[in-house]
């Protein structure tokens, strides 16, 4: 693939815009959750529905639902409650709580520098995260990493997307949001699994070293490797 193509960047976030140990962030921001739910389930009650319905909405092929709806309407149900209960207990976590889980990350060095030098080059920029939280808890962790919603032309969130990584269309949705052909987005991030299934929808790709994932075995494939200062300079020579 000529990177000479190339009008769009994605960008992930956790783990390669952010310094963030997910697997143990996740039972830190479960801990703080799990005491506003308290009145109807216990904590590891909690946890299990949260969970579940986590990875339903993460398996959810139907273009017709957003993350957002599949996860209420699957954790309500867990819970027999409705969603007009549910959903603001969870705004209000997020409004309160969540900046809370700030200690467990920091800036990425190189991370600033390659947004803003993305934006130099005039190219449209996405931040990919998984698209499991609301913005409210996305910008949090863009104001961690030293950055900014305004800087992004597109965030994928659990209220306007469809999909999740590493499914095909989550990339394919990406690519139509921002009028770009596949073929002309580039892919980075530390994920071999979830980052590197942009390829499937066509998309070049980046593994960015660090803080690699890779659950799989072999070596990763990918079009381009190396650190965050690497795709930056890559990214100038546009």
């Amino acid at each position: 693939m000529m990177m000479s193509k190339i009008k769009a960047l994605l960008l992930d976030l956790d783990g390669t815009l952010l310094d963030i140990d997910m697997e143990l962030f996740i039972p830190a921001y479960i801990r703080l959750l799990a005491p506003y739910f308290s009145s109807i389930c216990g904590a590891e009650e909690f946890a299990v529905h949260l969970m579940g319905s986590t990875r339903v909405m993460i398996e959810n092929g139907d273009p017709a639902l957003t993350n957002e709806t599949v996860f209420f309407q699957d954790f309500c149900r867990r819970l027999q409650q409705p969603v007009d209960s549910v959903y603001p207990v969870f705004e209000q976590f997020y409004e309160q709580e969540f900046p809370r889980l700030r200690h467990w990350s920091r800036p990425r060095p190189g991370a600033r520098p390659l947004v803003e030098t993305a934006r130099r080059r005039g190219l449209k920029l996405v931040l990919a995260t998984n698209p499991l939280f609301p913005l409210s808890a996305v910008a949090h962790r863009l104001e961690w990493a030293g950055l900014s919603a305004e800087q992004f032309d597109l965030i994928t969130t659990v209220e306007n997307s469809h999909f999740c990584k590493p499914r095909p269309e989550y990339f394919l949705e990406i690519a139509g949001a921002i009028g770009c052909r596949p073929q002309e987005c580039l892919m980075a991030g530390n994920d071999v699994q979830e980052d590197l299934g942009a390829a499937r929808a066509g998309m070049a790709t980046f593994l960015v070293e660090g803080m690699i994932l890779h659950r799989g075995s072999g070596e990763p494939q990918c079009t381009y490797r190396g650190t965050l200062q690497d795709l930056a300079r890559l990214v100038n020579e546009l």
